[in-house]
């Protein structure tokens, strides 16, 4: 199990305090299926450190830091993945929403989000065979961002219930650069119950999905613990609707971008959202691949949903 090193780490400009601070449950992929159904019915959320291979990571990480390379916002050998502090994004994309679907239909990625050992890892979990939201979160984030305290129902389930978030760490993603965490059995919470009962993202415009408190108040107030770790380059999570997340911040000196990408997967007998699947998914909002914060330029301010 990787030691958690919380010195310099931030959860939205706070100093993590080991007493509210844990490290996930690693699940490694021997483990019979079975046993990944039972964690994952109890905790809501499934470690597998080096699920995917480093050929496969390395080969997302140039594609994509590639692109970025060309809007000035990458310095050195583009597969380090370093912020230039700047963009040119605006001045040298017309259509951003092209742009971020472009990287984001990438075969180099899409072997990855939707690759027959992660469908079958899926289908363990959902119990029947599984299908892939065509629409992906591709995420960049640089130094200062980080992901607020939020969980996904609200996103995804206006159609089934019964879908799941697999996240992936395409490089070292120390605590400095803002790994994701979970909030621990958050998805049994009344609070959380209550906050999602009834709400969608896109229709209910007078709500949030993000939570105002930090991820420590919550804890607090929850008595649970945030859980993250140092993520490797092919580490997979998968995790339920219901269950709180979020990202720490990014305060990496150094200037190296986190990417991460996340892809929704449901049995492929249930009934599918049109917004996520389809040769030209709308996405959340109908916005199509340019309302992702994926698409904004990395100088430039996060939308908070």
């Amino acid at each position: 199990m990787t030691e958690l090193m919380l010195d310099g780490a931030r959860l939205q400009g706070e100093m993590p305090e080991a007493e509210w601070v844990g490290t996930m449950r690693e699940t490694s992929l021997g483990t019979p299926p079975d046993e990944v159904r039972r964690r994952f019915a109890t905790e809501a959320y499934i470690c597998v450190p080096g699920f995917f291979s480093e050929e496969d990571v390395v080969a997302v990480r140039r594609s994509v830091f590639d692109t970025l390379a060309t809007t000035g916002e990458i310095r050195g050998a583009p597969e380090e993945g370093i912020y230039t502090g700047s963009s040119q994004r605006r001045e040298c994309i017309d259509n951003l929403d092209q742009f971020w679907r472009d990287i984001s239909e990438d075969w180099a990625l899409r072997r990855v989000t939707h690759s027959r050992a992660l469908h079958e890892f899926c289908d363990i979990l959902l119990e029947e065979p599984s299908i892939a939201h065509d629409f992906v979160f591709l995420r960049v984030s640089n130094y200062g961002r980080k992901t607020l305290v939020h969980s996904d129902h609200g996103f995804f389930t206006r159609s089934t219930d019964n879908v799941i978030t697999a996240w992936i760490a395409f490089g070292e993603i120390p605590l400095q650069m803002g790994p994701l965490f979970i909030l621990e059995n958050s998805h049994k919470h009344p609070r959380v119950q209550e906050s999602i009962r009834d709400f969608d993202v896109a229709r209910d415009s007078d709500r949030k999905a993000s939570w105002s408190e930090t991820p420590l108040e919550i804890a607090r107030q929850f008595s649970c613990r945030v859980l993250t770790r140092h993520m490797r380059p092919g580490d997979l999570v998968v995790f339920g609707m219901k269950i709180l997340h979020g990202s720490l911040d990014n305060v990496d000196p150094d200037q190296h971008i986190r990417l991460t990408c996340d892809v929704r997967y449901q049995p492929g007998s249930e009934s599918r959202d049109p917004r996520y699947f389809g040769p030209n998914p709308g996405g959340t909002m109908g916005q199509g691949y340019g309302e992702l914060v994926g698409a904004i330029p990395l100088d430039e301010a996060w939308h908070i949903r």
